[in-house]
């Protein structure tokens, strides 16, 4: 169904600024209650120098820099029949509030199951602050072909 030819495809990297507001924001969009997120004070306590963000914020941060949706359209993949398969993560480093986060994507698979009528399209992610690695996505994406969806 997708091209595979477009595996290897990488997006060009960007920076996103930490807000502190979009943190805060975002814990309370997740339930998160932890000060250590959100109150500068606790975030010295805990030995950091200023608000971690939590692990999942970094989806935020690549929505910014390629979304999936964008990507799709650059595959030439219809959004009809996406679905958000999986995702994990692999955390190197803390990111901060303050913190210029590069981010960079690669289409890094593609394949199909059940004879054509799913396709899979995997996406690492990569996060950089100060050209040092802090974390490490991969996504997987799942197509229905039409066909499937009927």
């Amino acid at each position: 169904m997708t091209d595979r030819s477009r595996i290897g495809f990488r997006t060009e990297p960007t920076t996103a600024i930490v807000d502190g507001w979009r943190v805060k924001l975002f814990c309370q969009a997740i339930g998160e209650t932890d000060p250590v997120y959100q109150d500068p004070a606790a975030a010295r306590a805990a030995g950091h120098p200023a608000c971690p963000v939590p692990p999942t914020f970094l989806k935020a941060i690549e929505g910014e820099h390629f979304s999936s949706a964008a990507l799709m359209k650059l595959l030439d993949v219809p959004l009809r029949g996406v679905l958000h398969a999986e995702q994990a993560f692999e955390h190197l480093a803390p990111v901060h509030v303050g913190d210029a986060v590069e981010v960079c994507r690669t289409v890094t698979d593609i394949y199909d199951k059940k004879d054509g009528a799913f396709t899979f399209i995997v996406v690492d992610t990569h996060y950089h602050v100060d050209a040092r690695p802090v974390a490490t996505s991969r996504q997987t994406i799942l197509v229905r072909s039409p066909v499937a969806a009927a």
